[in-house]
């Protein structure tokens, strides 16, 4: 039986490539975008939802996500969105009204990209950020959760990211190392973390529970 899909983030890297995986496939009769401004792509799966992610609590919950899967593919960096105040409103803020408003849909499953090296108890605000909104949707008692923390993020993207790119032509020059044992460090491909998302909502899981896949992990989808 076909169920419904609700992605948050789709006009991103990662969402933008689980949202073409999504309307491919033939899990989902429908696919649900939540986004600020509509796209000109057009499907007859997809149904867009023009609402910006501060009005989640007060938008009416999408009809037929009732034992669907729910993804939030949100994040920035600082010098993205210009400030500390922007940046936790975007990776805290709005990923925790995201995991409210799917829960609100009755949405069987919730998964989240997050960051390798999250600790809410971290110094540096990016790690401890993404620490912090993991527990906060943890709290919210999801029926299914799954947290990916994937390592730098390597591919296509609209913005330019400084660190990501450091860390790529670093990887480069490490790779024989990597099959020694630190993979967990190893950048990941955009559209890898992407089918990792998509295929692990269709895994049997136990309800009531929360999974974290590491970045080795994400390497192996």
């Amino acid at each position: 039986m076909q169920r419904e899909a609700l992605i948050f983030g789709a006009t991103g890297a990662v969402g933008g490539e689980l949202l073409r995986l999504c309307l491919e496939g033939d899990r989902y009769s429908r696919v649900n975008v939540v986004a600020r401004r509509p796209s000109s792509l057009e499907h007859e799966k997809l149904h867009w939802i023009e609402a910006g992610f501060d009005a989640l609590d007060s938008l009416e919950s999408v009809s037929g996500m009732l034992d669907g899967d729910a993804y939030c593919c949100l994040g920035t960096t600082i010098k993205a969105a210009g400030s500390e105040a922007a940046f936790r409103r975007v990776d805290f803020d709005f990923v925790l009204k995201s995991a409210r408003f799917a829960k609100k849909c009755g949405a069987q499953q919730f998964s989240m990209v997050s960051a390798l090296g999250s600790d809410p108890e971290s110094s540096a605000l990016y790690n401890r950020t993404k620490g912090e909104v993991e527990a906060a949707v943890i709290a919210e008692n999801l029926p299914s959760l799954l947290i990916f923390r994937p390592s730098l993020l390597k591919g296509k993207r609209d913005e330019f990211r400084l660190m990501e790119e450091i860390g790529n032509c670093v990887s480069l020059l490490m790779t024989p190392l990597f099959h020694l044992g630190p993979r967990k460090y190893q950048p990941v491909e955009i559209s890898k973390l992407a089918r990792a998302l998509y295929v692990s909502a269709d895994e049997d899981r136990k309800n009531g529970t929360h999974y974290i896949l590491e970045s080795d992990e994400i390497q192996s989808y």
